[in-house]
């Protein structure tokens, strides 16, 4: 591999984003210039579901580019899955992270996900997921960042930066 700077550019200003984004490209070794740019989701607060979840990530991957057609892009979007066991509910959230490049080729890979408590699950459904996250009902009811649950869920060993750069890895290893 060559070793000229790579501009990459985050449909996002989230510095959890931005920050993994910078992590992964030097575990890579890739010489990079990140920047972030806002790009909207066009999803709810909360996505549910692979559908909504890629689309938001796409939305921002897309966004991106509009701004920054010579760049490599990247949309992350999280979101939740949820099992449809009515008996043993389980909702694990993860992200979708597509990146587009110069030339128009499209990579997805997703992150590790987390388990998230049903009861939060529960509250933040009942409050609706166009305005309010599962992430912010964990922050309430069992403290930390509303932005990062991971490090609350995982007491510390596991936070969402981390999550965020082995989806990046992944992806930006393809380039």
């Amino acid at each position: 591999m060559d070793k000229k700077q790579i501009k990459i550019v985050l449909g996002s200003i989230s510095q959890h984003k931005i920050e993994a984004v910078k992590q992964a490209c030097q575990q890579l070794g890739l010489e990079t210039i990140v920047s972030g740019v806002k790009a909207a989701s066009g999803q709810n607060e909360q996505p549910v579901g692979l559908s909504e979840t890629y689309q938001g990530a796409l939305n921002r991957a897309q966004g991106a580019k509009e701004q920054n057609p010579e760049a490599v892009v990247i949309g992350i979007e999280n979101g939740i899955f949820m099992s449809d066991n009515d008996k043993n509910p389980l909702t694990v959230d993860l992200a979708v992270i597509v990146v587009l490049t110069p030339d128009n080729r499209r990579i997805v890979s997703t992150t590790p996900g987390i388990t998230f408590p049903e009861d939060c699950v529960a509250i933040a459904t009942e409050r609706g997921f166009v305005t309010t996250t599962t992430g912010s009902v964990i922050a309430e009811k069992l403290g930390g960042d509303s932005t990062d649950p991971h490090s609350t869920l995982t007491k510390g060993a596991v936070s969402r930066i981390q999550t965020l750069v082995a989806g990046l890895v992944v992806a930006l290893a393809q380039l």
